[in-house]
């Protein structure tokens, strides 16, 4: 059975409040009524899809944080090893692979919840490889607040190769 990987950005966060400025405003950031709608509408997409991950990376910040919770629990009966990762916050696409290449063998189904232009750089340079025709549509509007990229893999994701990971569904808020 394929190993599967969901990468979702963040949904849609309100500016810092005016006057708050610098790193921690940013890290702060909530996320706003719209930004709530559309965490809940992705967790019933993926409760329909029956994701369920045995690993969720999350940044920190309080709009993942606040995206994780509006998602529910889409992940049924068995909740996963929920890891809050510092590294997320300013990752590159580099960054979250290495995450990747750390995680065991063990693990076949994992989540990472952060921001762009990481997951946007990946989802589009994984997905570009062999991009479903269904999804060139999608892919063209880029990776917008809230949307979702499922990927497989048949190996080990600490040992796939960016040619063997392949994008089968896309959920764009």
């Amino acid at each position: 059975m394929p190993r599967q990987l969901v990468l979702m950005r963040h949904a849609q966060a309100a500016p810092a409040a005016f006057g708050d400025i610098g790193p921690q405003a940013d890290f702060n950031r909530v996320l706003t009524p719209h930004g709530r709608d559309s965490a809940r509408a992705q967790g019933a997409w993926l409760r329909a899809r029956a994701f369920a991950p045995q690993l969720v990376l999350v940044s920190p910040a309080r709009r993942t944080v606040e995206t994780l919770a509006a998602l529910g629990s889409f992940y049924g009966d068995q909740k996963p090893d929920i890891r809050y990762v510092n590294e997320l916050y300013e990752a590159t696409a580099e960054t979250v692979r290495d995450m990747l290449y750390a995680i065991s063998d063990k693990t076949s189904n994992i989540m990472v919840l952060g921001h762009n232009p990481a997951l946007g750089a990946l989802v589009f340079d994984w997905g570009a490889r062999h991009c479903p025709p269904p999804l060139e549509e999608a892919m063209q509007r880029g990776f917008p607040p809230a949307s979702i990229a499922c990927f497989t893999a048949e190996k080990p994701w600490n040992s796939a190769t960016d040619h063997e990971i392949r994008l089968n569904a896309l959920s764009c808020q």
